[in-house]
């Protein structure tokens, strides 16, 4: 019996090993197979490795694991192509996949690359999914050259026990069929803005293993990773510039009485909802929009959050589209529970009138005093109006929940920012009107607030239409509830609703907001 040996005779001694087997007349096709197996120079690579595996030669490189895991799939293939016909009669093999796969997952292959369990999708870029055996043993067959294979890695029983605790709410939404960057368009998940994704592996730089948080598919998909999402030029970024609406539009509120159905509730004059280019927000809020222009908006890393008994209430603001009316909104479900729920008390310049009293209605300061509490960004915003300032203070905020009360503010969109820290945790509704979707109302159509203020133009409802959709598109990923406001029952009946809910449900929040 010739002796093996790695050095330049090994393919030859394989070949000559048949020579030493005596003759059989009931074997000579497995003479003939054996004959051709060791007479592949692809064996003698093969006896190379794992005399190098055996003598303690570590293959480090991932390329060298690569270039070894790729021959020898060369080689098992060559046998299995042969073999095949005479495997697929047998019970006992149930699936091509199981088989090849157990085939290959030998020592020498043992570099992590496959694994058994592992689901075979492609073959030469071709699918294999719902083909039977025979049939991918035909094609196979017809492969020439190298041959690769696309496959789904299995989950092993310890992975599925340490599930990820890394979730990430979308700020954009994806289609993977629409990505010519993904390396696979099949295995790509597809999401909205705001879906909650639940990331399983962040192993590769640019793409990231994850699941949708709900849904009833637990198989992982691939999706951009943050850092892909942020460098330029990928045809995923998602901007948060877009067009913008024209800086004269009129405004909804106006410097009313603080009076609804008889009751006096303080705080609820907004004298200071003004034209937008009279408004200012506190720390450089002013500059907001330009800051959005250049900013990708990715993924922001949340966590499940339950208010604790001796938690301050969570803020709720409030912001709304043209025809909202959202301050009719907040006035009447304040005056359904006063003692749950309360407004800010703004600030103002003006002179105290007679029937008003200081801390109710406003907190009346001098213009110095105002200017300087502006300049040191203890308003989260502020504006004027027929010459007199008026803002809406942290501090105002902070006394309403001193109380152990919900706070409710309604705010422009850019004051957003501001608001969203950890000391205040808000959660963000916008509200906006339900409008017609055609003109067949054009000449009949009332305001969508639900209220008697007149007939409505085509124009006036694309202007409301164009101010919802500016608002959605530059601020939609702080959002947390749309309220489509069709009328002022359902609209209040609903934000009571998510009020009480509020309270004493689990909400996914970002994690800066708990570890803070």
């Amino acid at each position: 019996m010739p002796v093996l040996s790695a050095g330049e005779g090994l393919h030859e001694t394989l070949a000559l090993l048949t020579s030493q087997l005596r003759p059989d007349a009931n074997h000579k096709e497995d003479m003939v197979f054996l004959k051709d197996v060791f007479s592949e120079r692809s064996l003698s690579y093969l006896m190379k490795v794992c005399v190098s595996l055996m003598q303690g030669f570590a293959l480090n490189s991932p390329h060298i694991c690569s270039i070894i895991f790729i021959t020898a799939c060369m080689f098992y293939l060559s046998l299995l192509l042969k073999i095949w016909p005479q495997m697929c009669k047998r019970p006992i093999i149930s699936s091509l996949c199981k088989r090849l796969l157990s085939l290959l997952h030998c020592p020498p292959l043992s570099v992590g690359l496959v694994h058994v369990g592992d689901e075979l999708r492609e073959v030469n870029g071709s699918s294999v999914m719902h083909k039977r055996p025979d049939e991918i043993s035909q094609l196979l067959s017809q492969s020439q050259g190298s041959i690769t294979l696309k496959i789904i890695p299995a989950i092993k029983e310890e992975d599925k026990l340490k599930e990820s605790k890394v979730f990430m709410r979308a700020l954009f939404d994806y289609t993977p069929l629409e990505d010519k960057a993904t390396p696979c368009q099949e295995a790509g998940l597809p999401f909205k803005r705001g879906d909650i994704l639940q990331v399983v592996s962040q192993h590769d730089q640019t793409w990231w293993q994850a699941k949708r948080v709900g849904d009833c598919n637990l198989r992982a998909g691939l999706v951009p990773s943050k850092q892909f999402q942020e460098s330029p030029p990928s045809s995923l970024l998602v901007s948060s510039a877009h067009p913008s609406l024209p800086a004269c539009l009129p405004t909804e509120d106006c410097d009313c009485e603080g009076y609804f159905n008889g009751q006096y509730i303080a705080g609820l004059r907004r004298s200071f909802r003004l034209s937008r280019k009279d408004r200012r927000g506190s720390s450089g809020e002013a500059n907001v929009s330009d800051q959005n222009d250049t900013e990708f908006l990715t993924y922001e890393e949340v966590t499940r959050y339950q208010q604790k008994p001796n938690e301050r209430p969570r803020l709720v603001v409030l912001i709304g589209s043209l025809g909202a009316r959202i301050n009719e909104l907040k006035q009447k479900v304040i005056a359904e529970n006063p003692h749950r729920y309360a407004v800010a008390v703004p600030h103002t310049t003006r002179p105290k009138k007679s029937h008003e009293k200081e801390g109710v209605e406003y907190h009346f300061v001098t213009k110095q005093a105002f200017d300087a509490d502006a300049q040191n960004n203890k308003f989260i915003e502020y504006g004027e109006y027929k010459e007199n300032l008026y803002g809406t203070s942290i501090e105002a905020i902070r006394s309403v929940q001193a109380k152990n009360k919900m706070c409710l503010v309604d705010v422009q969109p850019e004051a957003l920012k501001a608001l969203r820290t950890a000391e205040f945790k808000p959660y963000v509704i916008f509200v906006k009107p339900r409008l017609p979707e055609s003109r067949r109302r054009r000449s009949a159509a009332t305001s969508p607030g639900g209220g008697e203020h007149g007939r409505i133009t085509e124009e006036d409802l694309q202007e409301m239409r164009l101010s919802a959709q500016q608002i959605d598109q530059q601020y939609g990923h702080q959002v947390d509830r749309v309220l489509i406001k069709e009328d002022n029952a359902s609209a209040c009946a609903e934000l009571r609703s998510i009020l009480e809910r509020l309270e004493r449900e689990t909400f996914w929040v970002p994690v800066s907001w708990v570890k803070a």
